[in-house]
């Protein structure tokens, strides 16, 4: 379906804005607020239904719809001075006001041009046509179709219910395009070819699953699939208890999301890495960066700054970009590794430019919290984190970071919380997922329990997986301590534990407990 009005068509089959056939990019969260709009013309929109469309129904700000708001009248040329297009009704909502018809004839493409080339096949009408090619998005595409009902003694509101909230939770995810719940459930108890349903979408990923109820339980499947080949890129099967219908959903939902986000991201970075150097684009340069945040080492830190710098340079307006930046200068100063003048400067600088082109982006907000943890101001630090788990309570990532901050400033119990809700969310977690239970038992003074942490977590080359295994064998009296300590100077030859305890900014009651594992060890400081 396309709604045009002026020289703009919004297509909700190919989640695309146009002006006179040419696409214009426009943020998701824009897209999908100019689409609730204009498919509702004929009524004034209360905000609070666009806060359940746009956001889930989840708490923001007056000052975040405002920022859509502005975003969506400026994608189409209007403003709120004149609003020609989008009027404000005080007190009431929102409207659109422009002529509006709706279409499914043949898309208005320009009559020459680059963006006028490629054709794909209609799944709607089973034939053939001449259609405007998608440009090739800088971020995944993924459409969840309409789950299956298996039950025949259930209503589909259930299975309906869980596939909006997959889209919904998913959409929060800053790396990839969902397509709106319009144009998937379209396909909803039709025969279909997936590849076909990709090209029609122009998704590279789609999601699908069945719901089937019986007797007091519930099991939901759910499959990610390569669009492109129909590949199976992952499968997963849920059984629960039926007691809390509500409950089950929200918990099936919230994970399928945090999973198909991670496992999208490495069916992407694989795409990436198959590509010259030369070949890189800034989505891609991002994807190949990312990997040093699982390897952190000195090689793959150097590469990953060049890669990251490149994808600004290629799109200064990329926010992902600029956030991942912020955590590898930080880098520089967290680890000693490649150091240039003033890292976390430099990190500040990249964190809060993030921040400023994508407001909404957890993974900025995150960092710029982890920039303001290293700066010791740990008040902003509180905040820009809590922004951060508001715009994405479903991103592993972002929980195990916060929660991993959180623990080094000596708040454990906190961390260790929202640690355990990244494992669960994602189960393959890396090893560094376990650094706050390390800290959290070595403040309960439960060393051997800290120790077992530090073999968890699997990070040889960190010298901070040797400090808290060296303190915590000094605080045991255990005969391998002196040797521990060894391999932390072996590590890190110029480690001091005052200098580095408060660079990580440790609580002082915590400094003073470490340095006492690590002089019972033999540390002579």
């Amino acid at each position: 379906m396309r709604f045009v009005f002026d020289e703009w068509e919004l297509d909700t089959g190919l989640y695309e804005l146009r002006r006179n056939g040419r696409p214009r990019k426009v943020e998701p969260q824009v897209y999908d607020f100019l689409r609730f709009l204009v498919s509702n013309s004929d009524r004034v929109v209360g905000k609070d239904e666009i806060v359940d469309e746009i956001w889930g129904g989840r708490i923001v700000t007056e000052s975040t719809i405002s920022t859509c708001l502005k975003a969506a009248r400026q994608a189409v040329g209007d403003d709120g001075r004149t609003q020609r297009l989008i009027k404000t009704v005080h007190g009431r909502g929102f409207r659109f006001v422009g002529d509006v018809s709706i279409t499914d004839g043949p898309v208005n493409t320009p009559a020459s041009g680059p963006e006028t080339n490629g054709s794909t096949r209609s799944v709607n009408s089973g034939q053939a046509e001449d259609r405007q090619a998608k440009p090739a998005a800088d971020k995944p595409v993924l459409a969840v179709l309409p789950f299956d009902n298996l039950s025949a003694d259930v209503e589909e509101y259930f299975a309906d219910g869980l596939t909006e909230d997959i889209i919904t939770n998913l959409s929060r995810f800053r790396d990839l395009l969902v397509i709106a719940r319009t144009s998937t459930f379209q396909f909803k108890g039709r025969a279909i070819n997936l590849i076909d349903v990709g090209k029609e979408l122009h998704a590279g990923y789609i999601v699908e699953g069945s719901v089937r109820r019986a007797g007091g339980r519930v099991r939901i499947t759910a499959q990610l699939i390569d669009a492109a080949t129909g590949t199976h890129l992952w499968a997963e099967a849920y059984d629960r208890d039926m007691e809390d219908i509500f409950a089950v959903q929200d918990e099936v939902t919230r994970t399928i999301a945090a999973t198909l986000g991670v496992k999208i991201q490495d069916a992407a970075l694989q795409r990436a890495l198959t590509k010259s150097s030369a070949g890189l684009d800034a989505y891609d340069c991002v994807l190949r960066a990312r990997r040093y945040t699982s390897m952190l080492s000195a090689e793959m830190h150097a590469e990953a700054r060049d890669l990251l710098e490149k994808a600004i340079a290629l799109d200064p307006a990329n926010a992902n970009a600029q956030a991942l930046l912020a955590n590898v200068y930080l880098a520089e100063y967290r680890f000693d590794t490649n150091p240039r003048p003033d890292p976390v400067g430099r990190a500040l600088t990249v964190a809060q430019t993030a921040t400023r082109l994508d407001p909404q982006s957890a993974y900025a907000r995150c960092w710029l919290a982890i920039v303001h943890f290293f700066r010791g101001e740990n008040d902003m630090f509180e905040a820009e984190a809590q922004r951060a788990l508001n715009l994405n309570p479903n991103d592993p990532e972002t929980l195990a970071d916060i929660g991993h901050y959180l623990a080094f400033m000596g708040e454990f119990e906190r961390g260790i919380e929202l640690s355990k809700r990244a494992q669960q969310l994602n189960p393959l977690h890396p090893g560094w997922y376990y650094f706050s239970f390390a800290r959290y038992h070595f403040d309960q003074r439960e060393y051997a329990k800290t120790v077992a942490d530090v073999q968890r977590i699997s990070m040889p080359h960190f010298y901070w997986t040797h400090l808290l295994n060296t303190a915590a064998l000094g605080q045991l009296d255990h005969p391998d301590a002196p040797a521990a300590l060894a391999q932390l100077f072996e590590v890190k030859p110029t480690f001091s534990a005052q200098a580095e305890l408060q660079k990580w900014n440790a609580a002082p009651h915590d400094l003073e407990h470490l340095v006492e594992g690590l002089q019972k060890a033999g540390l002579a400081e």
